[in-house]
This record gives C-alpha cells, sequence and structure tokens, in this order.
C-alpha cells in the first residue's frame, strides 16, 4: 500500500551562529508562503542502509566547542565530549563528570570523578574542568550567556573539586552545565580531546568507540564515519546520495527545495519560547486582568499545528511541557477559551517581524481571535531591523517575540532585563521568580503567580527537526542540547 510524507523541510545554514543570544540579536530568515509542499511516494517498504553510521564534520571550520559557529561541528561534540551533567529529553539534570556535589547558598562544589580518562588515556583533572568552565564563560561562547551567572571559579588538586561561586541563588544551576568538557590545551585542535564515548582517528575520517569505557555503556556502532562537509548545499546534497545519515533544521527557518528520498522526522524538544508580549506603558495592557484575559484568547494548538507544522509543544507556562513536573494543573488557568470576551476599550496591534510568514500567520490568528472576542486587532509586520527599533521605542502595545531560555527555564532577563521590552513590573512576580530560583518549594507559588501577572503569555516551544533515512532507527531519544543524547540507547531500525 501506497504510503505518502507530506511535510516543508526548512534548512539551518550549518555556518549560521550558534549562540544564545538576545532576542534582538536573533535575525529570523523568510519562510516563504509559496514554498513548496514536497510529497515522497513510496512504492516498497523501505529497507534502511544502516550497517553504517555516517555524520557530517567541516575540516575548515573550528571545532572549538564554546565558540564554533559551524553547527555540523558542535554537534559532534555530544559523541566525543561529556559534561559536568546531561539534561534528558524531558529535561531531567542528572551528573556525569562530578560524583558528587554540594550547594551552600550562592556556593557550589563540584567533587570531580577520579575514574574518568580522556580518549588519550589522560585523567580527568580538576584543571581540565575548571580551565573548560572558564573558556565556555566567555563572552564569545555559545554558553557565555547562561553563566554570566557565574561569579567565581576555583579548583582543588589535593580535595580533587571545583568550586563555583554565583552571584545569586539559582537552585537549578546545575541544568546549566551541560557543556563539553574537553582536555586543557586541546581546545585550538582540529577536534578537541574529550571523554565521550568516541574518540577520532589520527586521519579525522572515522570515529572510533572507546573499550572500556567508564559509562559501561556499548554502543551499536563500532565506527562512525566522518563525512567531509563545506556548504549547506553540499549537506543536502550528501544527505540525498545517503553519504550522510543525518541531520537537523530549524522548521521555521529558510525554505529549501529538498530531493525526493523518504526520510524520518524527529522532533526534538528545545527551550527556545515563542510568546506575545504586552506595554504596561498603556494604562489598559498594564491591568493583569486583561493581560490574562488576552492570554486565554491565544489558540497555542491551532498556531504550533497548522502555522508552525507541528513542529512546536503548547505552552501557558515559561516551562517545557515535557519537562518532569510541569504544573498541569495551573497551566489550565491560562488555556484557550474560544468563547472569552475581552474589553479592553481600545484597538491592539500586534507587532512582527516579516520576515518569518509562520510568525506573520500566527499573528493574523491571533488578532482575528482576539477580535472575535470584542477587541479589534491588526498585525504590523516590519523587517527585523524595524521590528527591534519598535521594541526597543516601546512603540507598540502587543508584540510577538521569540527567545531562546537558558535550560533552567529562567526567566529573569523577560521579567527584570533586557528582553522586558514592555516593561511589565509586578513585585510578587519578582518575589516568586527568586524562591523559584532558591529551590523546589518556590515551584507552586511562582507558576500560581505567572497565571495571575502574566508579565507575558507563553504560546509554544519550538522544535528542532531532525532527519534520519528512512527506518534508520527504531527509536532516538535527542535532547536540546544534544542530539545524540544516551547515543548508545537508541535502537537500530531494519
Amino acid at each position: 500500500m501506497k504510503r505518502f510524507l507530506l511535510f516543508l523541510l526548512a534548512f539551518t545554514f550549518i555556518f549560521a551562529s550558534c549562540a544564545e543570544t538576545e532576542l534582538y540579536n536573533e535575525e529570523p530568515v523568510a519562510l516563504d508562503d509559496d514554498s513548496p509542499q514536497i510529497s515522497i511516494q513510496e512504492e516498497e517498504p523501505i529497507v534502511a542502509k544502516n550497517e553504517t553510521f555516517i555524520v557530517g564534520f567541516c575540516k575548515s571550520e573550528s571545532a572549538d566547542p564554546y565558540t564554533t559557529s559551524n553547527k555540523l561541528n558542535s554537534e559532534l561534540m555530544g559523541l566525543i565530549t561529556e559534561p559536568l551533567f546531561s539534561v534528558s529529553d524531558v529535561f531531567e539534570v542528572a551528573p556525569v563528570l562530578c560524583s558528587d556535589y554540594t550547594v551552600r547558598e550562592k556556593e557550589w562544589t563540584f567533587s570531580i570523578r577520579n575514574d574518568v580518562t580522556f580518549s588519550d588515556g589522560s585523567k580527568l583533572t580538576v584543571a581540565d574542568v575548571e580551565e573548560s568552565i572558564l573558556a565556555a564563560m566567555e563572552p564569545a561562547s555559545y554558553f557565555g550567556t547562561r553563566l554570566s551567572i557565574i561569579e567565581s571559579v576555583t579548583s582543588s588538586k589535593r580535595a580533587g573539586t571545583v568550586t563555583i561561586t554565583l552571584k545569586y541563588e539559582n537552585a537549578r544551576f546545575a541544568s546549566l552545565l551541560d557543556f563539553p568538557i574537553i582536555k586543557k590545551g586541546t581546545r585550538g585542535n582540529p577536534l578537541p580531546t574529550g571523554t565521550g564515548i568516541y574518540a577520532p582517528d589520527e586521519a579525522m575520517e572515522n570515529l572510533v568507540a572507546r573499550d572500556g569505557h567508564h559509562s559501561g555503556n556499548t554502543p551499536h556502532y563500532k565506527t562512525i564515519r566522518l563525512c567531509n562537509i563545506s556548504t549547506n548545499e553540499e549537506l543536502i546534497f550528501k544527505f540525498d546520495a545517503l553519504d550522510i545519515s543525518t541531520l537537523t533544521s530549524d522548521p521555521t527557518g529558510t525554505a529549501s527545495r529538498f530531493p525526493g528520498i523518504p526520510v524520518d522526522l524527529i522532533s526534538v524538544p528545545s527551550t527556545t519560547l515563542h510568546y506575545l508580549g504586552f506595554n504596561a506603558k498603556n494604562e489598559k495592557l498594564a491591568n493583569k486582568e486583561v493581560r490574562k484575559a488576552i492570554a486565554r484568547a491565544i489558540d497555542r494548538k491551532s498556531i504550533a499545528e497548522n502555522d508552525f507544522a507541528f513542529m512546536g509543544n503548547e505552552a501557558t507556562l515559561p516551562l517545557h511541557p515535557q519537562s518532569l513536573g510541569y504544573p498541569w494543573e495551573t497551566a489550565m488557568d491560562l488555556e484557550y477559551d474560544r468563547d472569552a470576551k475581552i474589553e479592553v476599550g481600545i484597538p491592539l496591534t500586534i507587532l512582527v517581524n516579516n520576515e518569518n510568514s509562520a510568525k506573520v500567520a500566527a499573528c493574523n490568528r491571533i488578532a482575528e481571535d482576539l477580535t472575535k472576542c470584542g477587541t479589534t486587532t491588526t498585525v504590523r509586520a516590519l523587517p527585523f531591523n524595524e521590528y527591534t527599533t519598535a521594541l526597543q521605542n516601546g512603540d507598540f502595545t502587543l508584540y510577538y517575540a521569540e527567545v531562546s531560555l537558558t535550560p533552567d527555564f529562567d526567566i529573569t532577563r523577560e521579567l527584570l532585563g533586557s528582553l522586558n521590552f514592555g516593561k511589565v513590573s509586578d513585585i510578587s512576580m519578582t518575589a516568586a521568580l527568586m524562591a523559584y530560583l532558591g529551590g523546589d518549594e518556590g515551584c507552586e507559588t511562582y507558576f500560581s503567580t505567572f497565571c495571575d501577572v502574566v508579565p507575558f503569555a507563553p504560546i509554544f516551544f519550538k522544535n528542532t527537526a531532525m532527519y534520519t533515512q528512512k527506518n534508520f532507527f527504531k527509536t532516538t531519544c535527542p535532547s536540546s542540547q544534544n542530539i545524540y543524547y544516551n547515543f548508545c540507547d537508541w535502537e537500530i531500525g531494519g
């Protein structure tokens, strides 16, 4: 029986920066309204050629795990390096390279494992960990923004510990430590020396599974081939030619024609949040009841499914709904109400960047729903530079935005910092956020307060698209920060 796979493919350029930039540094790329839909027809069941796993690698670009702008090289780190802590596909945090840790207010002390070796046979030391943390803290680093919370880093060779002092308390700080730890002095190598389950061979043509890895895990593939790729066009061509086994993309990025080969699409959760912001300088929108009514008028499910092609998880809270312990009952307080009545008393306009048609479509949908609820609403779509200028000047009533939250889902920047464009301010919300960052006991109050104050209205968390050849894998579990998360547990198809 014939099966049809209908999808839009939109590829992120492999040389685009992957920095955790603030919203106004983000430069969305247009997704044309007339982008072709690709229909793939399968006459016979597909049997994947999965005897060999091949990944892309750009030899001419930096493989510095902290500053590389090459997406392929960055993703490769998940196979050859390990972090202090891992963050799973359900945002669960677990220690990897530390055996224990203690927290004393703003001071975190980590005991570094003494049974871990690098791929060259040398032992992992506290000096390696300290240097990796300092490198990740650099302003140019992909992890620089999240680690700006750090005041100082010290290590003790005698005690085998690394101590990090924070600028303010954050009980979820461990989730920010999922970046690669590498051997001191190897940052500038063609590939850095790591403690991962794979290591590159001398010719830089293969990754070879390490015998007796400290994790005790054995990967299905003893060898992974490296395929040198220099351009985005070459990436697509080699995927089509089965010269590489997988690739990732931004489903809301630039639309691209894709050769007709059968693929499996895996939605990878991310911390990238789409939300609707309010201008509190407007006395109507300074009223939290009005903001709450607007939040309830947003049809998040339709936006995620229809405007963003099912590549999002709708959420009413600034926490990914796949997270363990997501407060579903509290989240219902801001659920969509198609019969909501909104009496703002003034017409509203949603500011949005016009270079992404999916975002514009989402805003048109929101505007239509708000108008049906009793408040005339229009959309003001501007080029990116004009959009950011309007945000900075407060020239809006509502605005549609996208931001990459850190893995601890800290909204300090959005509530108190540079991303609070609408100047929404509430003492109880600030106190609830500080309590939430201080420990688990503050969670319930934090989320209930968010639903009461509604400083902004979350819409959905965007997914990354991961493509593999059809039936290559039966099961996978890529995470937001590591597409090869728990790679040894991936089940091979066939």
